[in-house]
């Protein structure tokens, strides 16, 4: 709100001038690993009508602009060409928030302090260090001696334990998340997905037929011990835009193997690829899929990869099939990143690291994303979400909870976008 006094931490006021030069600089740092520039490409021109208004016309109407440019962080006019090792060493670093950079070591630590002239609501913290501690063993020692005050992600088999203890509390919300698996659908030829007909992935009733083979309920009640629910489409069908019609489709072995019998695929054989140390349990979860799909009668190996190297890789395409998470609280986004056909230009396709393409999708998405009428609106992209479920765009397995572990004194509340920051925690009231 540009009518608020908002100042940055260096106590310099913020206007309009300073969304203008973020906006029209988004592209340009130099090297970014994560450009912003998706969520400000519907706008083609941005106009100054004093220091707190501003005017943007779109291309297309873009009912979700104001949700898009609140994920855009604001810099100031002076460090819109700054490089991301000025930003990444703080030196850039002078934001609006609620909170000041203090320190960042990446893959170790982020230290900040209280912003005393924020303009919302005092932080609940003087100072605050947040610990990357990527060991599940070590996250629940270093809570269980102290040395943290809470840890997301407390492994599954240590719940029980940290649970039965009065000096900590769990809290577990549900996350806006979808472990999903996506294929290679278009390639003739495909690296780790042979048959005697080239890429089986390329008949909507193998990737089916995939589907069908993975029992969900099985994932969730036993690898995952109830910190999931089987996933039907992006989103839980609570959120808006989401289609009320999906069910996670059935286990059905038969089923599974019927379809490939149908689509005539000769032996069949496929490599998943998944990460080995980004999500919880991720390469269990791989290592079941591939027993069910074996089962089905899809000889299936697995392969776990660092993160580091995982995404890199499947962003070349040099994966046939892999599983990920993907993450929003809006139902566009996962279309738009996951299933449009990819077209830089346009910001379509960002995470398709298949290169899936169905233009008949592709128009049901453009018309969604344009609808002003809320109501017409989220219509549309359930109706998007389930030619892209027919299709089998990507298999949807889960939906994974968001899970914490902190001092009994300390309250966590969770957030569906499965972010852990010191805004989403506070002091129990009463507590000492």
């Amino acid at each position: 709100d540009l009518r608020r006094d908002v100042r940055f931490h260096d106590g310099t006021p913020f206007g309009a001038d300073d969304v203008i030069a973020t906006l029209l600089r988004v592209p340009t740092v130099p090297n970014s690993p994560a450009s912003f520039s998706t969520f400000t490409r519907s706008i083609v021109q941005t106009t100054r009508i004093d220091d707190h208004k501003l005017r943007f016309r779109t291309r297309e109407p873009n009912p979700t602009l104001p949700q898009e440019l609140a994920r855009v962080f604001i810099v100031k006019r002076d460090h819109a060409g700054g490089t991301t090792a000025e930003f990444n060493s703080g030196k850039l670093a002078i934001g609006t928030g609620p909170y000041r950079h203090v320190e960042w070591s990446n893959g170790e630590r982020l230290v900040v302090a209280r912003n005393d002239a924020y303009w919302g609501p005092k932080p609940a913290w003087s100072k605050v260090t947040e610990r990357v501690i990527a060991s599940d063993a070590a996250r629940v020692a270093a809570l269980l001696s102290g040395a943290v005050d809470a840890i997301d992600l407390p492994p599954i088999a240590d719940q029980p334990r940290i649970k039965g203890d009065k000096r900590f509390a769990l809290a577990s919300g549900p996350a806006a998340v979808v472990h999903y698996i996506a294929m290679d659908s278009v390639r003739d030829t495909s690296p780790f997905a042979t048959s005697a007909s080239g890429n089986p992935l390329r008949d909507r009733r193998v990737r089916k037929a995939l589907s069908h083979a993975i029992d969900r309920n099985a994932i969730c009640t036993r690898l995952m011990e109830g910190t999931c629910v089987p996933a039907s489409q992006f989103l839980p069908a609570s959120f808006a835009g989401t289609s009320q019609k999906l069910k996670p489709d059935a286990f059905d072995a038969n089923r599974a193997r019927a379809l490939l019998k149908e689509a005539d695929i000769a032996g069949m054989k496929i490599t998943l690829h998944a990460t080995n140390d980004r999500y919880p349990k991720d390469r269990d979860i791989a290592q079941a899929v591939a027993q069910m799909w074996t089962r089905a009668g899809v000889e299936t190996a697995i392969e776990g990869v660092p993160g580091s190297v995982f995404f890199t890789q499947a962003s070349r395409q040099a994966y046939s099939a892999f599983i990920a998470q993907y993450g929003t609280d809006e139902a566009l986004q996962p279309l738009r990143a996951l299933v449009a056909t990819f077209d830089a230009d346009k910001g379509f396709g960002s995470a398709n690291r298949t290169r899936f393409s169905n233009l008949a999708i592709d128009a049901l998405l453009s018309r969604a994303a344009t609808t002003m009428d809320l109501k017409l609106r989220a219509e549309r992209l359930a109706e998007t979400v389930e030619a892209a479920m027919a299709d089998q765009a990507v298999i949807p397995v889960f939906y994974p909870t968001f899970d914490f572990a902190a001092k009994a004194n300390l309250v966590v509340t969770p957030r569906p976008e499965r972010r852990f920051n010191a805004m989403m925690i506070a002091p129990r009231r009463g507590a000492p």
